[in-house]
């Protein structure tokens, strides 16, 4: 519980960090494209309000002193209401040949769009008295500049987000560190308590015995009796769960078994009080399959579901438990038909001590405990158990081992 828990802080807060440092990112890169693209705009307008000449002052209107940055390999065409080319301007000696400089203005005319972008170069067309003007600039100065923008803070925000993730695996430590305090006395108490009132219901139920050869047998005695048993079924189970998440103080018991007999001496039993209660129980089996884990910790796990199917099936429901291999993997599945449990609730009813239903609990004679000691038993031999099924007709277990 306590990794689950401090994983998810861990997942939680590493794609928030992951999600602020990506909108910073694409942020900086939008207002860095924006800003290029206004002074693109800006100074391809001042070109072609000049039919397609470079003002003569431009070394003073740029700001830089490189004569080439803002104005450099521009060529301009102007045109005539027939679109017939007028006049071509060069502005320096570039390695456009005409030909493509007419295929460039017929492509800036069929975009229909007055500014744009076309491979390296921005255009913008501007209309005149005589017809129209094309201005075409090389910007690949600009788009290589966002380029390496776009790489550095791409690189800046990968070694963040690392930087982050490692901080936040100490953080998520720090900040788990007293729920696993508090857990573990939890778990400390649970397992005192549970070993101190062994001694006490066993004086309990020795001394009923006792008092029951001299009066002879009565209802209240047998009270005691009962209630004794159920306060000591509890504690077994309250040992067991203890047990299972002690892993240093009480490992499991590895062996190699065959799990297909393992599987029908722990189902079979079952027959016969299935039988009285008029419902029906089918068990099928693969042979032969062999599994390397905790013997007994198997037949407790098939006995709490299928225990849990019986007591929770409708009347004269059916009980089905089943064993066989899929994708190297043994897999145990316990059907009963029933009220079953609500979609949202599937996964609650392995946590210890939850009841969808109190009165039918109580009435069945359940603790909360036996899913949880299931889950944790599996989950300690490396597998997994999941619950499925349609409120009000059926539930089904399936453990993959």
């Amino acid at each position: 519980m306590i990794s689950r828990l401090r994983l998810k802080i861990i997942i939680v807060i590493t794609i928030i960090l992951t999600l602020a440092v990506f909108g910073i990112m694409i942020s900086i890169n939008m207002v860095e494209k924006a800003s290029n693209r206004t002074q693109i705009e800006a100074r391809i307008q001042r070109i072609a309000s000049l039919d397609g000449f470079l003002p003569t002052d431009y070394q003073n209107y740029n700001p830089l002193d490189d004569d080439q940055s803002g104005f450099s390999d521009c060529f301009s065409i102007q045109i005539d209401y027939l679109y017939q080319i007028r006049k071509i301007v060069l502005t320096r000696d570039i390695t456009v040949d005409q030909n493509d400089m007419i295929e460039y203005a017929n492509q800036a005319l069929a975009s229909g769009s007055s500014f744009g972008e076309m491979g390296h170069y921005a255009f913008y067309i501007q209309p005149k008295y005589y017809g129209s003007v094309i201005v075409f600039m090389d910007i690949h100065s600009y788009q290589q500049a966002q380029k390496n923008l776009l790489f550095t803070t791409s690189l800046i925000g990968l070694l963040t987000i690392i930087l982050f993730f490692f901080l936040t695996v100490a953080l998520a430590f720090w900040l788990v560190k007293p729920v696993k305090i508090s857990f573990e006395n939890q778990k400390r108490f649970v397992s005192n308590a549970s070993h101190e009132l062994k001694t006490p219901l066993a004086v309990i139920s020795a001394n009923v015995d006792v008092l029951e050869n001299e009066t002879g047998e009565n209802k209240w005695l047998q009270y005691i009796r009962t209630e004794t048993v159920r306060m000591n079924e509890l504690v077994n189970e309250l040992l067991c769960l203890a047990r299972l998440e002690d892993k240093s103080g009480h490992p499991l018991m590895i062996s190699e078994f065959n799990l297909s007999d393992v599987f029908l001496q722990t189902t079979l039993p079952f027959e016969s009080k299935v039988f009285e209660m008029g419902k029906t129980l089918d068990v099928d089996a693969q042979p032969d399959l062999m599994y390397r884990g905790d013997e007994s910790m198997i037949k407790h796990i098939i006995t709490i579901l299928l225990d849990n199917a019986v007591k929770y099936s409708d009347k004269n429901g059916t009980i089905s438990a089943a064993l066989y291999l899929h994708n190297n993997k043994k897999i145990i599945e316990v059907y009963n038909t029933g009220e079953g449990v609500p979609k949202d609730k599937l996964q609650k009813i392995f946590e210890r001590f939850y009841r969808q239903d109190e009165a039918r609990n109580s009435k069945n004679g359940g603790y909360g405990l036996g899913l949880a000691i299931a889950k944790t038993g599996v989950e300690a031999m490396g597998g997994k158990i999941t619950a499925t099924g349609e409120y009000g007709k059926w539930i089904k277990f399936t453990v993959v081992l």
